[in-house]
């Protein structure tokens, strides 16, 4: 089967780029032949690809150059799957639908929300509401997208589009029941609106790794405030005597942000700040951490790293947010704060640094649930089934949207 997948990057810094650079060679390696198209990267990290900046572009002449492109680039590798994962151009997704069975993957909000995340960063709450010229008064007032007119209308086009073509996609794939539950609010059709959580890129241990002596609370992620790396720092201050560590990409102005937030709570010199890790690096940093936070403030639609977390063996406090729940179970393999919480998230870390039993404990159910749930190739498994039905409702007479009823969307 030949697939082509579209996505706005191909590098190793995004969540959504090392799912696609491990999914890929695994659907190699069960026959499939794959070929991805992207705007900005390195084209030397898979073997077949495509530079189509049009895919970042957004406005009526960018639809139409990429409309015509991206027909011209399908006509020549002549797909019989296509999945789109970060696209702004409704050009190039409309010529996707117009030429082949497409797939699509919510990875975030992208095509739900303007802003691309139902957060509002001036009051820093979750947003529910749909996606409609309103949302233009509240991101004056609360701001959660651009107040450049130009693209905050072209942000509210690309969201509007995505509803009107919901039908035409053969399925539309969401990472968690948490997203799911939020397109189907919107009226996308229920048996094509599937949950297919994302694996773990790190083949879990047979066991935990053994506690070392002074305890470290690991925190990894990009330093923005949706990430709620503030709130790690300010509970940080509440826990006596563990080290704190903040991997991610802090500029120069971020680590003077996050050395002022860790001064004023008392815990600068326990907290140390390291740059990006690469991808080999990742391992050790797990090796080394007592225990791993996910306090995102934001509705996050999955969170690999937390899986990458229990694939080590250790234990996750993580915000009760988005579609953590869809990994973390409460009391077994870490537990759920609420959101914005210095206190309870505090809490949390120092009930589990107090008990080391506990800790194992956890970390073998979170292994567990690696086993369990969050395997390459029972996800690949599940995704080429999709592919394959996909191709169906594209021939109408297997599949169609009046009598598709069965795939279970779990």
């Amino acid at each position: 089967m030949r697939i082509v997948h579209f996505n706005e990057h191909l590098n190793w810094t995004g969540g959504v780029e090392t799912y696609l650079l491990h999914l890929l060679p695994a659907l190699e390696s069960q026959g499939m032949t794959n070929t991805y198209v992207f705007a900005r990267g390195d084209n030397n990290l898979l073997p077949r690809t495509v530079q189509l900046p049009e895919i970042c572009q957004i406005g009526r002449r960018a639809e139409h150059n990429g409309y015509k492109k991206t027909l011209a680039i399908l006509e020549d590798l002549r797909p019989e799957i296509i999945h789109i994962h970060r696209i702004y151009n409704l050009g190039v997704m409309r010529a996707c639908l117009d030429f082949a069975p497409t797939v699509v993957t919510c990875h975030d909000y992208l095509y739900l929300c303007p802003a691309g995340s139902f957060f509002h960063r001036r009051t820093r709450t979750v947003c529910q509401r749909k996606a409609g010229l309103g949302c233009l008064v509240v991101t004056l007032l609360r701001h959660c997208m651009t107040l450049r007119p130009r693209y905050a209308v072209g942000y509210l086009r690309r969201v509007k589009q995505f509803h009107a073509w919901r039908d035409r996609f053969a399925f539309v794939l969401c990472p968690s029941d948490s997203v799911r539950d939020r397109l189907l609010k919107q009226d996308f059709p229920s048996p094509r609106t599937v949950t297919l959580p994302y694996f773990c890129p790190i083949k879990p241990r047979s066991a935990p790794r053994p506690l070392l002596g002074q305890p470290s609370v690991l925190f990894m992620g990009r330093t923005r405030p949706i990430k709620g790396f503030d709130v790690f720092i300010r509970a940080l201050g509440l826990v006596p005597n563990a080290k704190g560590i903040i991997v991610g990409d802090a500029n120069e102005n971020t680590q003077k942000v996050i050395r002022n937030i860790a001064r004023e709570a008392g815990c600068e010199h326990r907290l140390e700040i390291r740059p990006w890790a690469a991808r080999d690096e990742i391992p050790s940093l797990f090796e080394q951490a007592t225990l791993f936070v996910f306090p995102s403030i934001c509705p996050e639609t999955l969170g690999i790293v937390g899986l990458e977390a229990m694939a080590h063996g250790v234990p996750v406090v993580a915000s009760d947010i988005g579609g953590v729940r869809q990994w973390l179970r409460h009391g077994i393999n870490g537990l759920l704060v609420p959101p914005k919480n210095v206190e309870a998230l505090a809490a949390a870390i120092r009930d589990l640094l107090a008990s080391p039993a506990r800790l194992m404990e956890m970390g073998r159910a979170g292994i567990e649930t690696i086993h369990q749930s969050f395997l390459i190739q029972d996800h690949v498994t599940r995704l080429l089934r999709l592919y394959h039905a996909a191709v169906g409702f594209w021939k109408k007479d297997l599949i169609t949207p009046a009598n598709y009823t069965g795939y279970d969307h779990k």
